[in-house]
């Protein structure tokens, strides 16, 4: 049974980034929707999974789905963001890639009704990268300013996915201890909502920097 943090309140906090980003709507461009999407889905797929758990029915088919769909958003965000070129023709491919390399995933190696393992791996594993480049590109002496917006999120996935991973690699492990189960699974949840903070953030100083 989910504790009342991981369950409802972590959830919860999606609403503060998504109410930050309706009230300074006037002021997105292409990084600001994308990100809005990310968190509807989210939202979404939160609220899906929980009510088939909530039955007693296997939601990790959801969460193959959702994988698929968060990483080619969080792809079309970076490539929003990065300048024209290698990096951003590589963002494409992986665009197309992954998906595949998820339906593969699937098919060859483990079941729709088990947690997906590798995609959630690979998934972080380029994010975290994608995240990477993208700061060295802004701090660099020869780079302009990044906006807020693009630099906060970046941060806020980074911590995320980062943290996330050994939670991702070693999945088979935690949830077969249950010593542990809880208390990395809440603090997985602390890294969720981190990023849900930093994001509403990033949206309420919108106004501030357009």
């Amino acid at each position: 049974m989910p504790s009342l943090y991981m369950g409802i309140i972590v959830p919860a906090a999606i609403l503060l980034p998504v109410t930050a980003a309706v009230i300074r709507k006037k002021y997105w461009q292409p990084p600001e929707r994308l990100i809005f999407v990310y968190l509807m889905l989210s939202g979404v797929f939160n609220i899906l999974a929980a009510a088939l758990a909530a039955r007693s029915i296997n939601n990790l088919p959801l969460l193959h789905l959702y994988t698929v769909i968060e990483f080619t958003v969080i792809a079309a965000f970076f490539r929003s963001i990065v300048e024209p070129g290698r990096a951003r023709m590589l963002i494409t491919w992986l665009m197309g890639l992954f998906p595949l390399m998820a339906l593969i995933n699937i098919y060859l190696l483990d079941s729709i009704f088990l947690y997906n393992l590798i995609p959630r791996s690979v998934e972080a594993i380029i994010v975290v990268s994608f995240c990477i480049y993208y700061l060295m590109k802004s701090l660099s002496f020869s780079a302009g300013k990044s906006p807020f917006f693009n630099f906060a999120v970046v941060v806020s996935f980074l911590l995320y996915f980062s943290g996330s991973l050994a939670l991702f690699a070693l999945s088979d492990f935690i949830i077969a201890n249950k010593k542990i189960n809880a208390l990395i699974w809440n603090t997985h949840a602390t890294f969720v909502l981190i990023m849900y903070l930093i994001i509403a953030v990033a949206y309420y100083k919108t106004k501030h920097e357009k």
